[in-house]
């Protein structure tokens, strides 16, 4: 049997260092007859310290641990955004193409989706067409930075601008899941906007997608309210110990930050060195790439060569692209050597 390249989920290569693995698994085995408020406390707590620490560079206060909702991976934080605010709003204004989660998201919770297309060659916000989508009802608009597929990243101040002058109630949620491997964030806009939710993970730069694990961060009455919103114990003991190890010391994560940027700059070389495959700049753990053949052809010709990537075969305006998560150095030479195959590049 082949064994699969797994480039389309946008997982990290590397995993949690197992001795600290190994010792979280063995204290909190110990607590796992409690429901785990004290270990939810906790992970608060190291999770508002590791994010203050890069409100800081930008000369803010930190969220504070009561600011930080930890929830069921980044994929809860959107739900439960949109269940916080669904009283509130008519619309839910997402900046296409990105994560789906946000309309399906807001078609659950009986809200209009309206879509604002990402403008030019390089995918940047149409902030005319937001400022008129923000004009027909009051709206809740998803921003994702960097973006999820394009990979670059987003004028998120800009647009919470014209989210903020709009004639009616707006709010904003900014999905951060990629955040590190860009170094930029908005979570010092907290403590100003009292309409904003950051959304987090530690799916990706912490390497824990299988602990499904996120977090929405908000002004004091806003996080109020998501946390009145959120499900008892919707993260349970062991997840929360796992989390919180791996914030006690995240030095890792620049480590695997830094692996992933090299290794991301030698996949966008290499595809771009194919025909018919040109790569767009990427802040992200990902590289997305215009296709001369249809998108969802060329990934099935790679999954018969044990690579799988990301197609978008129900996106019109995406057929001829891909998104190719970055992994590790003998990953990206393998699946190079894929695509290579698949596009009839001798070797």
């Amino acid at each position: 049997m082949v064994n699969l390249l797994r480039l389309h989920l946008n997982e990290s290569p590397y995993r949690l260092p197992e001795d600290r693995l190994e010792r979280v698994l063995a204290g909190a085995a110990a607590t796992l007859n409690r429901y785990p408020e004290r270990a939810v406390d906790l992970l608060r707590e190291r999770y508002a310290a590791y994010a203050g620490a890069s409100a800081q560079r930008a000369a803010q206060v930190g969220p504070s641990p009561g600011q930080v909702v930890p929830t069921n991976g980044g994929d809860e934080a959107i739900n439960l955004t949109v269940i916080t605010l669904r009283p509130l709003v008519r619309q839910v204004v997402v900046l296409t193409p990105t994560f789906p989660e946000y309309s399906r998201a807001a078609r659950l919770a009986g809200l209009d989706v309206v879509e604002v297309p990402l403008a030019g060659q390089d995918y940047h916000i149409d902030l005319d067409g937001l400022s008129e989508a923000l004009r027909r009802a009051p709206s809740l608009v998803f921003v994702c930075s960097p973006n999820n597929p394009t990979g670059n990243l987003l004028d998120t101040l800009e647009a919470l601008d014209v989210i903020a002058a709009a004639p009616g109630p707006a709010w904003v949620a900014v999905d951060e899941a990629y955040w590190e491997f860009a170094g930029e964030t908005v979570l010092a806009e907290l403590d100003r906007r009292e309409n904003l939710v950051v959304i987090r993970t530690m799916s990706k730069a912490f390497c824990l997608a299988g602990a499904r694990l996120g977090f929405a961060l908000a002004a004091p009455a806003l996080s109020r309210q998501l946390e009145t919103a959120r499900m008892l114990f919707n993260v349970d003991a062991l997840t929360a110990a796992v989390g919180a190890a791996a914030l006690d010391d995240p030095a890792y994560v620049r480590d695997v930050v830094a692996a992933v940027a090299e290794a991301r700059e030698r996949l966008a070389a290499g595809l771009g060195g194919l025909p018919g495959i040109v790569p767009y700049p990427s802040r992200a753990n990902f590289v997305f790439v215009r296709t001369q053949r249809p998108g969802p052809d060329l990934a099935r010709a790679l999954a018969l060569r044990g690579v799988l990537v990301r197609a978008y075969p129900d996106v019109p305006d995406l057929l001829h692209r891909l998104r190719v998560t970055v992994g590790a150095p003998e990953e990206v030479d393998r699946s190079l050597s894929a695509f290579a195959d698949a596009l009839g590049v001798p070797g």
